[in-house]
């Protein structure tokens, strides 16, 4: 069977009934699964960094959309073998050799029994429609939550929007930005890049201090085509695209001008970026060709290190979030949701999704891997003990995605009517 939730199995197939597996079983660290490998990287331990897992709120976390670009949570899935046929995990497709490979208690298109489609979310076996925060956005993109509020860049309009948790109200952070793109919020501010004119150095990484009616201030100007960003307690790290290709770091309160630290600086073009508590960790495509890699380097480099590489080989990368043991990335026209050892960690890289049209923002904690693609209508979510699913269903081109303790919430819709939602875990 296909391991992709872009083909429902409506069958009319009886449901057995026994327990759900042991959820002590779920969180097995260092295993490897179905698909294909490559090289891992070697190197220094990682550590867990900001975001989802642990009943820890996700500042930023679970990443910034087709941005994925998270923190790290707990222990994340690891493909095992398929649970004992019961009420929880079902055989729908009459296949053995998966065993049970739905969960019809959180499977979109599966919801209580094999061929229940809902138009949402599936909790606890029964039909529940998203929450919609927001409607009428030009080109949502990529999306970040702090606090309970949900901050998103509408990229062909060129604004950075904010929902608010406590006044339900959407309101426009800063508009005139040139292709804004990744997007990151802690307890204080909200981070995003303007990726500017394509030209050299006419890009930005802007700061705004939450709450205040303050203007948004260029905390790194003269930047190259900026694009995915990250955050930890004390700096800001980004990639720029152009000008050879950078991964850049600087303090949260920099002014503009620097000082500026380049982490790592070659031929390609980096797109998303993760840290945790030691590492950078990015994705880049070489300046001619697809055959993209994924690389990590301690946070304090000042690019006079060659930088571990975790995967080379991976197509047209995209973006990329972290766990407290894995590095998840997609590849959009190679259609594959990938997962590797950090830094210092055992075991292979590994495919978890193979042959998915477009698969773009990703966000990794205790409770599974997210996916999405703007070209299903369907979020993919790995629970963490393999089995893949749909979270939510009959979505509008799902983009951006990111974690807080409790929630979901992604961006909807690459046109002028998009959405931006959230559903329970």
């Amino acid at each position: 069977m296909r391991r992709t939730v872009l083909l429902a199995v409506f069958s009319g197939l009886a449901v057995a009934a026994c327990s759900s597996p042991d959820a002590s079983s779920l969180f097995v660290s260092g295993g490897t699964g179905p698909g294909s490998t490559a090289s891992s990287g070697g190197g220094e331990g990682g550590a867990p960094g900001e975001g989802g897992g642990g009943g820890a709120p996700g500042e930023g976390g679970g990443g910034a959309g087709a941005g994925g670009m998270g923190g790290a949570g707990g222990e994340g899935p690891v493909i095992v073998d398929p649970p004992v046929c019961g009420e929880t995990y079902v055989d729908c497709d009459a296949d053995a050799e998966n065993g049970c490979e739905v969960n019809v208690m959180g499977d979109a298109l599966h919801c209580g029994t094999c061929p229940v489609a809902c138009r949402g979310t599936c909790q606890e076996g029964t039909c529940v429609p998203t929450r919609v925060l927001a409607t009428g956005q030009q080109d949502p993109l990529y999306i970040a939550v702090a606090g309970g509020d949900v901050f998103w860049t509408n990229g062909d309009e060129g604004a950075v929007m904010q929902w608010s948790h406590e006044s339900d109200e959407v309101s426009v952070i800063a508009s005139d930005q040139v292709d804004p793109a990744g997007i990151k919020a802690d307890a204080t501010h909200v981070f995003w890049v303007s990726q500017g004119r394509r030209d050299p150095y006419t890009g930005a990484v802007m700061r705004w201090r939450r709450g205040s009616d303050e203007a948004p201030v260029a905390l790194a100007a003269a930047q190259s085509a900026p694009f995915g960003v990250a955050l930890d307690d004390e700096f800001v790290y980004w990639t720029n695209r152009e000008g050879g290709g950078a991964v850049v770091r600087a303090r949260k309160d920099s002014d503009g001008n620097g000082p500026f630290v380049n982490i790592w600086r070659g031929a390609g073009s980096p797109h998303g970026v993760a840290v945790d508590d030691t590492h950078v960790y990015w994705t880049v495509l070489p300046l001619n060709g697809d055959t993209g890699s994924v690389m990590a380097a301690p946070k304090d480099s000042t690019g006079d290190a060659r930088p571990t590489k975790i995967a080379d080989m991976q197509g047209n990368v995209r973006e990329i979030a972290l766990d407290a043991n894995h590095v998840y990335w997609t590849t959009g026209s190679t259609g594959n949701v990938m997962r590797a050892p950090k830094v210092g960690g055992q075991g292979e890289v590994t495919a978890l999704l193979t042959e998915l049209p477009n698969p773009r923002g990703i966000a990794a904690d205790r409770t599974g891997v997210y996916v999405t693609d703007p070209e299903s209508v369907n979020i993919i979510k790995i629970w963490p003990n393999g089995v893949v699913g749909a979270f939510a269903a009959r979505e509008a081109s799902p983009y951006g995605i990111a974690l807080d303790a409790e929630r979901v919430y992604w961006t909807n819709g690459l046109g002028s009517n998009g959405t931006i939602e959230s559903a329970l875990k």
